[in-house]
């Protein structure tokens, strides 16, 4: 791949066609259409089509709703799905049902995952609790065998193996990573290796080639055997739901093999083109869905990454695998760098040796999934084959834990500045592209002082921070919290009673790496519970505590934040502390302190925090909260 190849007419379009997606967004992503009465509302007849596949959630089923009917006329919107009981339905059937109809969740935490607006870049604006459905017309035949094959799998699966490596082998072959739990799946997260749990372009190009070695084997010709593999690899991608690497590998397998058949040459970069250019003009909102930037970059960095340092590689023996394993790992990561960071401020330092390992053992992985699918009625030889696929899975698992727990693993950071994503962008094309630009070529060198003096420009998260007070009020149906800045920039959160890992997300997401003081209005659980969580992952400067019997597990977590180098300090009404001035005083009450209610309010500068953690105050102006709801109160936090 020549860098002329960035001249060309088709990635030009792509070019324009996804700046003007992103200078129009308000016009491409145009929220959807409220439905034609006020919410809540009971009792509301329900018709559709099921979007994808269902997923298992506490207490029943979740799924897409799309070609909604409501009350027998057409509505422009989709809808989400709770229900106890699907009864019988899935993927592509039209089902009935009454409902109640809600406005999606917001944020529950600062920088967290907004529910109603990932809802509303999908179309939808409502969701539907309902307990039956009524399946009025089933998905066409090509889909339910699609659906046969993926339940099957599963079912196979689940009958094997061991529930752990049974979810995980339904994650590298199907894509189905619902069933791994909390403690495994940060594992993957922290070796890098969360991609393997997501079918990815690789099982596409797994089954194309399987597909086409058997044709050959059998003496089937090549363009027949080409087609055959296409049509299996299209089966393929409906079993796993249609997900954005899937389209992506299928549309460039069937571009190049359309140019194969029409005998003209096509590249693997002109193939990506093409892909991106058809999924953004059926679906342009795909341009801000995270799952299709990671999976266009990380085949955009194998594309070119071979093409410029193919000729470095070419080292004959182990180590010259080895150097290829590592190429592939590098090349498919360098641009995922700044977008990881951005979604999950977080970046797995392990994730360049470990996908060195882990990616090939899921290659085998995968394989040994079809294995088991296909010889699941071989009595005596499928029991052998499972135990050998049981043994592989546990050791499998045994080197993404491995991974994750090896010192810095994987490492916080705060959210960047979009100068600082830039230029992270153009320093990635300027290694991705050394040898084409030529290592004695001044463009080379000019490119990297661009990348480096770009990521200098423009103020940080946590800069803005300092212009002026400010925060935001969240919290659950227990608990009221707050995050807030101080004057000098410091940042301060009220009542980690929530989530400690969304707490440490939203501190992450502020732009900063600590907490200069964490407060508590009460000495319930309810205001701590996520303490634990949250000290693990962000460093806490100082614990401000009103007087009172500390409880014994909060105990426990105050001696491992002295042991990690914090403070705790006991405030009485009316003392203040640190440049901040931070103080506590009764909160409505009358002097006095029985140990429980939240009487405490706690003021950091000129912002006061009351009600327990639901009610703020800045320089006189008020700001009541809106449970579950994300209130700015000020200038400084987004």
């Amino acid at each position: 791949m020549h860098l002329s190849c960035y001249r060309r007419p088709i990635f030009l379009l792509l070019l324009a066609w996804a700046a003007a997606i992103a200078v129009f967004r308000g016009f491409f992503l145009k929220p959807p259409e409220a439905p034609p009465f006020a919410l809540p509302r009971s009792g509301v007849l329900v018709e559709g089509r099921v979007g994808e596949y269902p997923a298992q959630t506490r207490g029943g089923w979740r799924f897409g709703l799309d070609g909604v009917r409501l009350y027998g006329r057409p509505y422009g919107g989709g809808l989400m799905v709770y229900t106890r009981s699907l009864e019988g339905a899935s993927y592509g059937d039209t089902v009935t049902f009454l409902a109640e109809l809600e406005s999606p969740r917001g944020a529950e935490t600062p920088g967290g995952l907004d529910w109603g607006d990932y809802l509303a870049r999908r179309g939808v604006a409502a969701q539907a609790r309902a307990t039956d459905l009524e399946v009025t017309r089933r998905a066409n035949p090509v889909l339910r065998l699609a659906r046969a094959i993926r339940y099957g799998c599963m079912g196979v699966f689940a009958r094997a193996l061991p529930p752990e490596p049974a979810a995980v082998l339904g994650g590298v072959v199907l894509g189905e990573k619902r069933g791994i739990g909390p403690e495994l799946r940060a594992a993957f997260q922290d070796s890098g290796a969360m991609h393997l749990l997501v079918a990815s372009g690789s099982n596409v190009g797994f089954v194309v080639a399987v597909v086409y070695f058997l044709c050959a084997r059998l003496g089937v010709r090549r363009r027949a055997s080409g087609l055959a593999a296409l049509a299996a690899a299209g089966l393929y991608v409906l079993c796993v739901g249609l997900e954005p690497p899937l389209v992506r590998a299928y549309l460039m397998f069937a571009a190049g093999l359309a140019a194969w058949l029409a005998r003209r040459e096509a590249g693997a970069f002109h193939a990506l083109t093409l892909a991106a250019l058809l999924i953004l003009a059926l679906a342009p909102h795909s341009l801000f869905d995270a799952g299709f930037q990671m999976s266009f970059l990380a085949a955009y960095g194998l594309t070119a990454g071979f093409s410029a340092w193919g000729p470095y590689l070419r080292v004959r023996g182990l180590a010259g695998k080895a150097l290829g394993l590592l190429a592939v790992s590098f090349f498919a990561q360098l641009f995922l760098y700044p977008v990881l960071v951005v979604y999950f401020h977080k970046v797995s330092m392990a994730s360049l040796v470990s996908n060195m390992v882990l990616v090939p053992a899921s290659a085998v992985a995968m394989g040994l999934g079809f294995l088991l699918a296909a010889f699941s009625w071989a009595g005596p030889a499928a029991a052998w084959l499972g135990w050998a696929v049981a043994r592989f899975m546990a050791g499998f698992i045994w080197a993404v834990k491995f991974f994750a727990g090896l010192p810095y693993a994987s490492v916080a950071v705060p959210e960047p500045s979009a100068w600082a994503v830039a230029g992270a962008f153009i320093l990635a094309f300027a290694v991705l592209h050394a040898p084409r630009l030529g290592f004695g070529r001044m463009r080379l060198y000019a490119l990297v002082v661009a990348g480096l003096a770009v990521m200098g420009l423009g103020p940080s998260a946590a800069a803005l921070r300092v212009r002026g007070q400010g925060g935001a009020l969240f919290g659950d149906g227990n608990t009221g919290s707050a995050l807030v800045s101080g004057a000098g920039g410091g940042l301060y959160l009220l009542n980690p009673g929530v989530n400690g890992a969304k707490l440490a997300g939203a501190v992450l997401e502020s732009g900063a790496l600590e907490l200069e003081g964490v407060m508590i209005s009460s000495l319930e659980k309810k205001n701590y519970s996520g303490l634990t969580e949250l000290s693990s992952r962000i460093k806490i400067k100082t614990m401000l505590l009103p007087y009172g019997p500390v409880p014994e597990d909060l105990s426990l977590v105050l001696a491992g934040l002295r042991k990690n180098g914090g403070e705790v300090r006991r405030l009485w009404p009316g003392e203040k502390e640190g440049a901040e001035e931070v103080s506590c005083g009764w909160d409505g009450y009358a002097p006095g302190y029985s140990g429980s209610g939240d009487v405490f309010n706690w003021k950091v500068g000129g912002i006061t925090l009351s009600r327990g953690g639901v009610r703020a105050e800045l320089a006189g102006a008020g700001a009541d909260a809106v449970k579950g709801a994300v209130v700015p109160i000020g200038p400084g936090l987004p």
